[in-house]
């Protein structure tokens, strides 16, 4: 026993010690490439302060913050002298404490140093990168980024998970999760857009514009000059969407998005053949999209028509059946559909996975014969390519639907 205990220690030992003696490495060829010329130490001195916290946090808790207040004396000290010489940086004092910490955190689990010291050479060597990042960065975006993470963290652990809206089956911290992680999706698409392929073109705002939203996809690149490769865009647009509420469903009700599998992946290949053979023929141009999806107010509508959708489903499939069901499909189709198709897998309706299956595609139909008729309304009725394709698309999920309606 005493020697399984004393390999365990030593390992422990070498782990913080190699790691510290690293971290001091990569810090000191930062501060050599800006010649920095105030330094409290680089590689020996950052390994001492990786075996100072192994040391301390072995003898007790109590004595590791004991040496944790004794450095920040000294790093207090040595940032009244570095505002002396008209220097303001933190950055080594923070590395500092973060290698101190290496000693207590290798007794929760030996992958966090590793973890730790990635970010460190990863947040260090990108620094100019960083800087620029956000300096294009809208202050207004942060805020409306922080508000959705305080909705999200705080609100969403204390909303009931039974069942308390009256004709709605799903419980509001369900609708909340499926609200947070549309948003997400939504989200990741337009900062990849907006700030890391802002110059890619237009084939870039197609395919991203279809995570983000196709139908606002449609109606922002309609309104560009007529040219093969925007139609192809939108069209591609419409081709991912398949791809992304098939992720989707699968979030929430993987039951049902085995069923779609097969319909919505050969969906998104007619849609990537149609914007082959398309973009050939065209010219790449910029586009972005404006909206932020984060924005309470989209949150708020969203979750609000999620209860309305819920609640309409519930009454029309309890009074109305599958026949009802797909009438009510239909005419969301001409609407934000995702509201719809989230209280559908989420829901517990009166009607078999199969009708709830068809109702899908129908509502994905009917979106894709509005995104038709937005391509040739914005276009003044000059992208005829796209308006036929999206339709031609339209037809062949009708299709999947009716193939599902035959073998009930």
């Amino acid at each position: 026993m005493f020697e399984v205990i004393s390999v365990n220690l030593l390992f422990k030992f070498l782990m913080v010690l190699i790691f510290g003696f690293l971290t001091g490495l990569e810090l000191r060829e930062y501060l050599y490439a800006k010649k920095e010329p105030i330094t409290i130490g680089t590689t020996r001195t950052f390994t001492f302060i990786a075996m100072l916290g192994f040391i301390t946090n072995l003898v007790s808790k109590n004595m590791f913050m004991v040496g944790f207040f004794i450095l920040s004396l000294f790093f207090i000290i040595f940032y009244l002298y570095k505002v002396n010489k008209n220097k303001r940086g933190i950055l080594q004092i923070l590395v500092a404490f973060i290698t101190y910490s290496y000693g207590t955190l290798v007794d929760i689990s030996i992958f966090i140093i590793p973890l730790m010291y990635v970010a460190i050479v990863f947040i260090i060597s990108s620094k100019y990168k960083i800087a620029k990042l956000a300096s294009t960065i809208d202050n207004e975006e942060l805020l409306t980024f922080a508000k959705f993470l305080i909705l999200s963290v705080i609100i969403l652990p204390i909303l009931p998970k039974e069942n308390v809206i009256p004709y709605v089956s799903i419980s509001p911290f369900k609708i909340w999760i499926a609200v947070v992680v549309v948003s997400t999706i939504s989200y990741v698409s337009y900062i990849l857009q907006k700030y890391f392929l802002a110059s890619a073109g237009i084939v870039v705002t197609g395919i991203l514009g279809g995570v983000y939203s196709s139908t606002a996809t449609t109606v922002v690149l309609a309104k560009k000059a007529v040219d093969s490769l925007v139609e192809g865009s939108i069209v591609i647009a419409t081709g991912v969407m398949y791809l992304r509420l098939l992720a989707i469903i699968a979030i929430f009700n993987f039951t049902l998005a085995k069923e779609l599998f097969i319909p919505f992946l050969s969906l998104f290949l007619v849609s990537f053949a149609i914007f082959m053979f398309l973009k050939e023929r065209g010219n790449n141009v910029q586009t972005e999209f404006n909206s932020n999806p984060l924005e309470m107010e989209v949150a708020f509508i969203f979750a609000a028509l999620f209860i309305v959708m819920a609640g309409i489903t519930e009454f029309v499939t309890g009074h109305f059946g599958n026949l009802g069901l797909q009438i009510l499909s239909t005419i969301v189709g001409f609407t934000d559909i995702d509201p719809f198709i989230l209280s559908l897998v989420q829901g517990k309706y009166a009607v078999s996975d199969n009708d709830l299956v068809q109702a899908i595609l129908i509502a994905v139909a009917s979106n894709n014969i509005l995104k038709a008729i937005y391509s040739g309304m914005f276009s003044k009725w000059q992208m005829r390519k796209a308006f036929w394709n999206l339709l031609f698309l339209a037809g062949l999920t009708l299709l999947w639907a009716g193939w599902f309606w035959s073998i009930k």
